[in-house]
């Protein structure tokens, strides 16, 4: 029984993904999900309270999908050189695969990060990756590499935002500037920019 209820409260928090990214906050329906997990609405509340619940739930889960990724880059890769390059594609790369995310961080924007501020396990959830590239750029300066000033938060937004403008405008940017982004060479090329714009704010 209880590997039943785990699989389907996982069933529920995939069908909430679609349905949340998909339609938002106030356009998603509890009725919509239930069927999308195969069970029926009641089990919803019974194992997340309410549709609040749940989409904070979704909010949660998606910031640490990504947390898990920078988690392994973080213990693999010592060198900031090195780490800019791989945390770049790797970002990139996940985008690529989790449009949800993407959608249902935008969506979250529009509602002016009310369910982010509302949860406190979010408040640090780039403290470790903040926390990695401070030091890294630490040791950069004192090996004399990179300039007194380079902030490491400056670095981590310039990260996220080089990788996530790229599909937040996958719709409109196609046709107004008539490119193809499923063009690997214009995707290598974008991830050429974003790495060469954070190496020349680091250089010393």
């Amino acid at each position: 029984m209880e590997r039943n209820a785990e699989r389907t409260k996982a069933n529920i928090l995939a069908a909430a993904v679609a349905e949340f990214s998909d339609k938002g906050f106030a356009g998603a329906r509890v009725d919509s999900i239930a069927e999308m997990a195969g069970c029926n609405k009641g089990m919803i509340y019974q194992y997340y309270g309410s549709k609040e619940h749940l989409y904070d739930e979704v909010i949660a889960y998606e910031y640490q999908t990504l947390s898990n990724i920078e988690a392994e880059i973080i213990q693999n890769h010592t060198d900031l050189r090195e780490l800019i390059d791989v945390i770049v594609d790797r970002y990139f790369d996940f985008l690529l695969r989790h449009p949800d995310f993407v959608k249902i961080i935008m969506w979250e924007n529009l509602n002016e990060a009310r369910s982010v501020k509302a949860n406190p396990s979010l408040e640090h959830v780039k403290a470790p990756i903040i926390e990695c590239i401070r030091e890294a750029v630490r040791r950069g300066r004192r090996e004399g590499i990179f300039n007194e000033n380079a902030n490491s938060k400056v670095v981590v937004f310039a990260l996220i935002t080089g990788a996530f403008s790229y599909f937040s405008n996958c719709h409109t940017l196609p046709v107004v500037l008539r490119i193809d982004l499923n063009n690997p060479e214009f995707l290598l090329s974008c991830k050429q920019i974003v790495k060469a714009g954070i190496r020349s704010y680091l250089k010393k």
